[in-house]
C-alpha cells in the first residue's frame, strides 16, 4: 500500500505512534551467497539466503508532557510485543516489521518542547512449516538384535616370562 503521506500503521491499520514530523528513513537489506571451494582456488556459488531487512526511522513530535509520555508508552509496548508494523511512504511500503529498539532525545538546541525518536525496526520473515506423521507398522524390537563381534577374546592366560611394554 503506497501512501500520500509518511506514516506508521499497526496490523489493524491504526496509527499507534502519534508524531508530527517524519525526519528520515534508512533501509538496509542484504543476503549471503553460499559457496564451496573448488580446485585451483576457485569457488562455486550454489545458493543465496536473504537476510531480514532493517529500517532506521527518525520521528519528531511536538506537544505536551502528557503527549510525550503517551508516545513513549506506545513505543515501549511495541518494543516488547511481536505485533508487526507497516511503514508507508509515497515511494514504498515496508510491511511486516517489528520494533526492535528505540532511542529518544530532548535537547535545548533542538527544542526542549520537541521529542525526537529514532526507531530501529527489523523485518519479520514468516515461514510455513509442514509436518508429517509416519506410522511404523512393524517396528523392530531393539533387544532382538544379535551380538556384535567386537574382536577376539583371549582364551588363555599370558605367560609370566613375557615382558609387556607399557
Amino acid at each position: 500500500m503506497l501512501c500520500q503521506e509518511w506514516t506508521i500503521l499497526n496490523e489493524s491499520g491504526q496509527r499507534p505512534i502519534r508524531f508530527t514530523s517524519f525526519f528520515d528513513l534508512a533501509y538496509s537489506g542484504g543476503g549471503k551467497a553460499l559457496s564451496y571451494p573448488l580446485e585451483e582456488g576457485a569457488f562455486a556459488k550454489y545458493n543465496k539466503v536473504q537476510n531480514p531487512g532493517g529500517l532506521k526511522v527518525t520521528l519528531g513530535m511536538q506537544g505536551s508532557e502528557a503527549d510525550f509520555d503517551e508516545a513513549l508508552r506506545s513505543l515501549d509496548f511495541y518494543r516488547k510485543e511481536t505485533e508487526k508494523l507497516c511503514i508507508a511512504t509515497p515511494a514504498a511500503c515496508y510491511d511486516g516489521y517489528t520494533l526492535e529498539s528505540y532511542s529518544y532525545q530532548r535537547a535545548v538546541n533542538s527544542g526542549a518542547g520537541m521529542l525526537v525518536v529514532e526507531l530501529t525496526l527489523v523485518e519479520v520473515k514468516e515461514v510455513e512449516t509442514r509436518t508429517t506423521a509416519t506410522v511404523i507398522t512393524k517396528p523392530k524390537n531393539p533387544t532382538s538384535s544379535g551380538r556384535a563381534n567386537r574382536g577376539r577374546a583371549q582364551t588363555k592366560e599370558a605367560d609370566k616370562d613375557v615382558c609387556v611394554c607399557p
